[in-house]
């Protein structure tokens, strides 16, 4: 049997999301999983004041994780996450909250660039696609050189989920100068990326980053790679794991990455989903 991990869950400890901390591990059991993370949202200073993704009580979020690894411990692992917003202006305290508690694993996200949230769709407007594109991977690699104090970076090829532009699957392989030097700087830091199957419910029907990218990773020398659904609801939960760890062993990795107190551990991955 493989083994199927989920890294990336929100729940109602995020101002998006839908399912509490018990609901998700019981749904984790029953889809034979075997390992998640909670990694509920901290984005300080965000720009759209309908929205407040600094809005988590740290203190309840990880008792209530505490109390779900004694309560499920015989049937899932469960580790404490969280993922952050990275933002140039936010990074030292962005630290100092992480430092002040103990997380297994840290997701790094990209959710604003310029102080525009592309769910919004200012982002987009004269821009582009080609433009939009490469702000988003200029922001990112400008985020990760300053800025260490994560383990994977989230969502690679984010703003496809929101953009207002047809869809083509060249989208994916726009900017690779820029795409490769991202990947340069995160195994230099011995950071990693995610699969990230929230992209499986996008018309791309692709994770991010999608296989090609994955390989360039692979190829340049990229060993930490963590899996996750990135839900927010029970719905769609576990949505695309599957297919997210046949397109890592596709992409020629034969182990995935866990993690416990910040420290990476490399677990072995059989050839074939079943």
């Amino acid at each position: 049997m493989n083994l199927l991990i989920d890294y990336h869950i929100h729940t109602n400890h995020s101002i998006d999301g839908e399912m509490t901390i018990d609901e998700a591990c019981i749904k984790a059991i029953s889809l034979g999983i075997k390992e998640i993370a909670f990694t509920d949202h901290i984005d300080l200073d965000w720009p759209e004041s309908e929205f407040d993704f600094a809005a988590i009580d740290l203190d309840k979020y990880m008792l209530e994780i505490e109390k779900s690894k004694a309560k499920y411990k015989e049937h899932l692992v469960i580790k404490a996450g969280i993922e952050i917003g990275l933002q140039p202006h936010v990074l030292d305290e962005t630290t100092k909250i992480i430092e002040g508690y103990p997380f297994d694993f840290v997701i790094g996200s990209v959710h604003i660039i310029q102080r525009m949230d592309p769910y919004c769709g200012k982002y987009y407007i004269g821009r582009t696609k080609e433009e939009f594109y490469r702000l988003y991977y200029e922001e990112t690699l400008r985020l990760i050189k300053e800025f260490s104090y994560f383990d994977v970076l989230g969502h690679i090829g984010y703003i496809k989920r929101y953009s207002p532009l047809p869809y083509e699957k060249e989208d994916e392989l726009l900017h690779l100068d820029l795409i490769d030097e991202i990947f340069k700087v995160l195994i230099n830091k011995g950071k990693g990326i995610e699969v990230n199957t929230s992209g499986y419910r996008h018309v791309s029907n692709c994770p991010m980053p999608p296989l090609e990218l994955i390989k360039r990773y692979r190829k340049l020398g990229g060993t930490i790679i963590t899996l996750g659904s990135d839900s927010h609801k029970l719905d769609n939960f576990g949505f695309g794991l599957k297919a997210g760890l046949e397109t890592i062993i596709q992409a020629g990795f034969d182990q995935i990455t866990t993690y416990t107190n910040r420290k990476p551990y490399f677990q072995c991955i059989k050839k074939g989903i079943g």
